[in-house]
């Protein structure tokens, strides 16, 4: 049940958060039969402060949602960023690729089209999508679809951090959806994972074709292998 969130408190519930860990679940650079992935990611802006996380969702039949894989890096080249991407391609064959597109990354996007035949596509970051997003992956942390793989030393460091950002993610007094910590990457990231899930039918579909982001009234009430961290 979604429950009232108050300005400066985190979005993200820590009983959700230790619900979500999965002792079972490992990072992992294999496909599994019968199920299908979904990538987000959320790139950095500056080579010398922010992280360029790629976040892999495993989603099985029943629609549960398990992160397989994370790569988390600073002074990722646009080269090197591609081939990160096109390596994901190969192991996952994911339905899905959402890219942040704010800044430079379109440029990245087209010549990720020109070179590979991934299904990526642009998100360029709102206000108002920024918080649909996030709002989304709050509800799937509150169903109990979102699984944390915490089966390994390296698993536990990952979820760990990622823990670490989601637990700082709030709404700021300005009504802003962000992070009140270092770094908010990962969320992001995952948040983009998440949201290329959400489609219509088999075929994916732009998600602002299918009105995920509508404009309304805003109510706060509903709720590999990581590298170089």
């Amino acid at each position: 049940m979604c429950v009232p969130i108050a300005t400066g408190t985190s979005l993200f519930n820590p009983e959700y958060l230790e619900n979500a860990k999965n002792k079972n679940l490992v990072l992992s650079s294999r496909r599994r039969e019968g199920c299908k992935y979904y990538v987000g990611i959320d790139p950095a802006i500056s080579t010398d402060g922010d992280y360029n996380v790629i976040t892999v969702l495993e989603v099985d039949e029943h629609d549960n949602k398990s992160i397989v894989y994370i790569d988390r890096a600073k002074n990722v080249e646009f080269r090197d960023n591609l081939q990160k991407v096109r390596l994901i391609g190969k192991i996952f064959n994911p339905e899905v690729v959402l890219f942040e597109t704010n800044t430079f990354a379109k440029s990245f996007t087209q010549e990720l089209r020109n070179i590979s035949d991934i299904n990526v596509h642009d998100f360029n970051t709102t206000r108002k999508k920024k918080q649909d997003i996030i709002l989304n992956l709050q509800m799937n942390f509150e169903n109990s679809k979102i699984h944390l793989p915490y089966g390994n030393e390296e698993s536990r460091r990952v979820s760990t951090a990622l823990i670490e950002e989601l637990s700082m993610f709030s709404i700021t007094e300005k009504g802003k959806f962000e992070g009140v910590g270092a770094h908010d990457d990962m969320v992001m990231s995952l948040a983009l994972a998440n949201a290329a899930t959400q489609r219509a039918s088999e075929n994916f579909l732009l998600l602002d074709d299918m009105g995920l982001f509508n404009e309304r009234p805003f109510s706060p009430f509903r709720g590999i292998r990581g590298l170089n961290f």
